[in-house]
């Protein structure tokens, strides 16, 4: 029979393993575990990586950029005063934004949509999610070299885990 000791000594060892190996945290140090002020939506990066840059006026939105790389990424979210749907701004996007010629990477659902795949010599990801039955439209949204992939796809995995939507319609 176990002993209740011994039960908690190999949870923990089993979450110390688990944290040790995760590839987003070999790496890239604390995390910081963020949520706007303005409408709500959550966010998390990594302090080893990016240092948040000052913003061009936009409500609602933060703009990073890597210590040591071309990396940088956006978070913002916007009222959908245009009444887009998740498909009619995808396409919206890739018809006028430009950059979109090498998608490799495209899942979507009801209320969300990735767009991912090359620029150059540079990856990016890209999550659009709507909100408050389709009244916000939330983006996250990073760049990095391809060469720095192996540092950079683990991260990016955890950055979208830890994205959510805003709340505050």
């Amino acid at each position: 029979m176990f002993h209740i000791p011994f039960l908690i000594r190999l949870f923990i060892a089993t979450l110390a393993a688990a944290i040790a190996i995760d590839p987003a945290n070999a790496s890239t140090g604390p995390w910081s575990f963020e949520q706007d002020q303005e409408l709500g939506f959550r966010y998390a990066y990594p302090l080893n990586l990016f240092s948040e840059l000052r913003g061009d006026g936009k409500p609602a939105f933060h703009y990073f950029a890597s210590h040591g790389s071309a990396a940088e990424f956006l978070v913002g979210a916007w009222n959908n005063r245009e009444n887009r749907t998740p498909e009619g701004f995808k396409r919206w996007l890739i018809a006028n934004a430009g950059g979109y010629d090498d998608v490799t990477y495209r899942p979507r659902g009801r209320s969300w949509f990735v767009l991912s795949g090359y620029r150059g010599e540079d990856i990016y990801y890209e999550k659009v999610m709507f909100s408050c039955g389709g009244q916000v439209v939330n983006v996250m949204a990073i760049t990095y070299p391809t060469n720095q992939r192996e540092t950079y796809d683990p991260v990016v995995e955890h950055m979208e885990d830890n994205f959510r939507p805003a709340r505050s319609c």
